[in-house]
């Protein structure tokens, strides 16, 4: 999750011309430290904090600025996906780590052992989606955006996946931070474009704020929250029928 914050950390180190020896000069360590920082992308936020310090920088600047970096999504391949879906607990476990949880606190939630945890955080290591770290850490590699392919090999999962998500929050009773929403009008072109604008524009937006969250609270302070968005033109006469002759009771 603080990959693109040390990306904007060294995008300041190149345009201010200092090295990573500048750096641990300023902070008081050794430069190896500081290399193994940025190569792990993963320390506590005092450290980052002491960081940004060091370059006069704020770290709700370097949060904005990173927010404004535009991330293409990247697409994991048939194979990878192929792999994923024939190893589903390996996959689920990826979604977890991918959603900013620890190993520590999915472990804990999902009653999992060493061994188990181990075993599924090793395939996605040989798959080359993470890297075992010491003290049962585990660092994803790459932390862009996803794009899994409709019709890939991970299709059938992730339509199951989203379809139950739907179904749990329906089944749910409203309340003030979740709920099922759902609303249908007739509308021009522009307006259609303009709202998926603003879906998109919401997308990131929780991208951003969950950003800042977890860089500032501790874990056992945040929930995971999922958003599944669905805007398109609709056929009512597939969905609606107004024949008695063809309404099944």
């Amino acid at each position: 999750m603080h990959a693109d914050i040390f990306e904007t950390l060294k995008t300041v180190l190149r345009a201010r011309k200092l090295t990573y020896a500048d750096l641990a000069e300023r902070l008081g360590l050794s430069e190896p430290t500081i290399k193994r920082i940025f190569s792990e992308r993963d320390c506590k936020l005092s450290r980052i904090t002491e960081i940004c310090a060091a370059l006069d920088l704020s770290l709700d600047d370097v949060v904005a600025q990173s927010s404004r970096i535009e991330v293409v999504p990247v697409d994991l391949g048939d194979r990878i996906e192929a792999l994923l879906a024939d190893n589903r607990p390996a996959f689920h476990l990826f979604l977890l780590l991918r959603d900013g949880m620890t190993g520590e606190t999915i472990k804990a939630h999902y009653q999992l052992d060493d061994s188990t945890f181990f075993k599924w955080a090793r395939l996605l290591e040989v798959i080359g989606l993470v890297e075992l770290m010491p003290y049962g850490r585990v660092r994803l590699l790459d932390e862009r955006p996803i794009r899994f392919r409709r019709g890939g090999p991970l299709h059938q999962t992730l339509r199951k996946l989203n379809m139950e998500f739907v179904e749990q929050v329906f089944q749910t009773t409203d309340r003030e931070d979740a709920g099922f929403l759902t609303l249908s009008r007739r509308v021009s072109e522009t307006t259609a474009r303009h709202i998926m604008g603003e879906l998109r524009d919401l997308s990131r937006e929780l991208t951003d704020l969950a950003r800042k969250d977890q860089l500032t609270l501790p874990d056992e302070a945040l929930q995971s929250f999922k958003l599944a968005t669905a805007w398109a033109p609709v056929d009512f006469s597939q969905l609606l029928e107004l024949d008695d002759a063809n309404v099944r009771e």
